[in-house]
């Protein structure tokens, strides 16, 4: 590569932000929600989102150009994006947008968090209820394929799950939808678990399920289960707590119970694999204690907790990795 073509790259690294900003910006003004496979011309766009013509287009053809969204000579419509931008698609990922909000406004103190760790705190202890639910909405877009592949490869007919730091809810209901005789309870700070319930009474599972408002680092529940989830959860955690966690979630578990576990892993390089390596960074700013654990790390980690038959999965539909340990 010669010096032009590394100033080019360059920039063009530098310059990213540009089009996460686009993305973030067209869905806050509701563009996506009102285009679909259906050509509009530019003064109905104007007219729905109720922003002047002269100030959507240039933002309209930054996604045509960008290949978001299409253009012809009529108007504006969704055609290779379609299933992950229509509002009523099964795929529809305008919820990891809101994600990648909430994401960006960490990063913009990223600096105050390297230079002093007290900077940084976890943030899922001080979000309102309001904020929760935005940042959930993310998170089930991450969740739901997840969800849908652990309930189609393992079994859970009759089984007693404990799904820990539950967020959305997504994978106990996802399990419990599937299998109609699981039953369960998940665990949260309060105003996630107020959300949770409202999640479970949404699709008529309170029959079977309930969360609870419990902080496991401090009153972790009782009780004998099957399974337990543990989800995205860990890499908030530093390693005292999640030795402690996972020794508590051992004592639980019936004979042969399982774990089910699921982070962002590096390999023992620590400088891949690419997703991992960008999330560590995003830990910087999003925790005190949180970190980013290798594949070695955790394994060792249930190791020593006592767990057996431990094996990694790869291709779950995500850049996280799933453990499964056995007691």
């Amino acid at each position: 590569m010669n010096i032009k073509e590394e100033i080019s790259n360059f920039k063009s690294m530098v310059n990213s932000y540009k089009l996460t900003s686009l993305i973030i910006t067209a869905n806050n003004i509701g563009i996506f929600n009102c285009l679909n496979e259906k050509v509009k011309d530019l003064k109905q766009i104007s007219n729905e989102v109720e922003i002047p013509y002269d100030r959507i287009e240039p933002i309209l053809n930054a996604l045509v150009f960008n290949k978001i969204i299409n253009k012809n000579e009529v108007g504006y419509f969704l055609d290779e994006y379609r299933d992950v931008l229509l509002k009523d698609s099964k795929l529809n990922q305008t919820g990891y947008i809101d994600f990648a909000q909430t994401v960006m406004e960490k990063y913009k103190n990223l600096e105050n968090a390297i230079k002093d760790n007290n900077f940084s705190f976890n943030n899922f202890k001080e979000l309102t209820e309001k904020q929760a639910e935005s940042f959930m909405k993310g998170m089930q877009s991450n969740a739901m394929p997840q969800a849908e592949y652990i309930a189609s490869k393992y079994n859970f007919e009759n089984h007693n799950i404990l799904d820990i730091g539950a967020g959305a809810g997504t994978y106990l209901i996802t399990v419990a939808k599937e299998y109609k005789s699981v039953k369960g309870k998940m665990i949260d700070l309060p105003q996630v678990s107020k959300i949770q319930n409202k999640n479970i009474e949404k699709e008529n599972l309170m029959d079977r399920l309930v969360s609870i408002a419990c902080d496991y680092n401090h009153d972790f529940p009782s009780g004998n289960y099957d399974d337990v989830f543990l989800f995205a959860v860990i890499h908030q955690e530093p390693r005292e707590n999640v030795r402690k966690l996972l020794n508590n979630i051992y004592n639980i578990l019936k004979p042969n119970g399982k774990l089910f576990l699921t982070s962002f892993f590096l390999n023992d390089d620590k400088i891949s694999p690419e997703f991992s390596v960008q999330f560590a960074v995003e830990m910087l700013a999003n925790s005190k204690e949180g970190k980013v654990y290798t594949h070695s790390e955790i394994k060792g980690l249930l190791e020593d907790s006592k767990f057996s038959n431990i094996e990694r999965i790869d291709e779950i539909p995500s850049s996280a990795t799933l453990y499964i340990a056995t007691k």
